[in-house]
């Protein structure tokens, strides 16, 4: 297969819309182009206009039920509150 097809593939088996491979080829090897975010949910590569802190901040931990990504990071002192390892 040709690289154009592997990636075509690829993009297809990840369920990204194909206007993303059209919006990559028209881009010159030499430069880059940034997605919109209009683009980006329209092709599958964002799931809503939300902000990323909006989907993995640490105020995410506040819903009920907390979120399966929700992570709490130690305190400052976490490693000196910790019991003593033997």
């Amino acid at each position: 297969l040709g690289m154009e097809k592997q990636v075509r593939t690829y993009l297809e088996d990840m369920a990204i819309g194909s206007d993303l491979f059209a919006a990559m080829q028209s881009v010159l090897y030499s430069s880059h182009r940034q997605l919109e975010p209009e683009m980006m949910l329209k092709v599958g590569l964002t799931t809503g206009p939300q902000s990323v802190d909006a989907l993995t901040g640490a105020t995410i931990c506040a819903a009920t039920p907390k979120p399966e990504n929700c992570r709490v990071a130690p305190s400052p002192n976490a490693q000196a509150e910790a019991p003593a390892r033997l």
